[in-house]
């Protein structure tokens, strides 16, 4: 941040001017007040049309701009290189904040819009205000953002931000400081705060509810959870909103009703993704048997069911002993009876 004393040079620059459009200036960029005011706002107020006050306006520009441009020259050189630092473009409140601090950023606001060099894109549906140098600022940096989120999309995963910075930085020809700038002014693209890169839409990037944070943590994890500890975890890697605590009972309801999640034993889940199928051990037995064209060894279906339930093998050859489903042949292997496989 520059030690430039932006309220002195302010102060000279409109030394001159009249009272009128010293006014219009304080009230425009909210310079000695908390919010600025629309051209209308001022207009109607001082009994002036919106177009009187937006004349006003630039009447004083010109002003300034004939009668100090040694003064503007040497601040403008500095923002530009600000700027051509940042990737040629910025996020306006970091514009703001990064120039003017906590004091000043009013008089950076009424600067940069005395430069001709420096053009401010409105907020759109796909990003936020920024101020760029580029002469086709605002196409430029829609097709690049618009190319991002169609390539997140087909890939369908997070990206580690160092592993983002690097493959798009090669494929579009930016550099590490560009990327952060179009990161800072997408709504579509944002990074989690394990540092990986994804789409709002996806619960990675942006959790809502306790079901897509229940999901952050087995995707975490790696591994079945009880409800329980899915609890916890969630506070523990502030998932949740600051100073609310997640109730289990919250959590097993809402992984119950996720076709997402797999109960896999007595209060504990699984992601489906992981190879898990929903249902009873029963269930699942009649999956295994159907997959087979002929009778199962009863240790290969223990075995496959071990794999997806978290249950005694006990439990097992208590489901394997229902004749109304299962038959065992004279080599004592599984069949499904023909009712069942129908």
């Amino acid at each position: 941040m520059s030690k430039t004393n932006y309220s002195q040079t302010y102060s000279s620059l409109i030394k001159d001017l009249p009272a009128k459009t010293k006014e219009v200036f304080s009230r425009r960029f909210g310079i000695g007040q908390k919010e600025r005011e629309t051209l209308e706002s001022i207009g109607s107020s001082i009994n002036l049309t919106r177009e009187r006050v937006r004349q006003i306006e630039a009447t004083g520009f010109s002003h300034i701009k004939n009668q100090k441009k040694e003064t503007l020259d040497k601040l403008f050189k500095e923002f530009l290189t600000y700027f051509k630092n940042s990737g040629n473009f910025k996020r306006e409140d970091l514009v703001l904040a990064d120039l003017g601090g906590d004091n000043f950023q009013p008089y950076i606001l009424f600067l940069l819009s005395l430069g001709e060099q420096f053009s401010r894109v409105c907020e759109k549906r796909d990003f936020y205000s920024f101020w760029t140098i580029l002469p086709d600022g605002e196409q430029t940096i829609k097709k690049n953002l618009s190319s991002f989120v169609a390539g997140l999309k087909k890939d369908n995963n997070l990206l580690a931000k160092k592993d983002f910075l690097t493959n798009f930085s090669s494929k579009y020809n930016l550099n590490t400081n560009a990327l952060l700038s179009y990161l800072e002014v997408s709504k579509n693209i944002k990074e989690n705060n394990e540092e990986k890169i994804g789409l709002v839409e996806w619960p990675e990037i942006n959790p809502r509810g306790v079901r897509d944070r229940a999901f952050l943590v087995f995707k975490k994890e790696e591994k079945p959870l009880h409800f329980t500890k899915v609890a916890g975890l969630i506070d523990k890697f502030n998932y949740n909103l600051p100073n609310k605590k997640t109730l289990p009972q919250t959590v097993h309801n809402e992984l119950i009703k996720d076709q997402r999640f797999v109960l896999v034993g007595r209060g504990t889940y699984a992601l489906k993704s992981w190879g898990y199928n929903p249902g009873t051990v029963k269930d699942v037995l009649i999956n295994i048997m159907k997959e087979n064209s002929g009778p199962v060894a009863k240790d290969k279906l223990i075995e496959r069911v071990l794999s997806q339930r978290l249950v005694a093998k006990n439990t097992v050859l208590m489901n394997l002993n229902d004749k109304k489903y299962f038959l065992k042949d004279e080599q004592g292997k599984y069949i499904l009876r023909k009712t069942q496989t129908a």
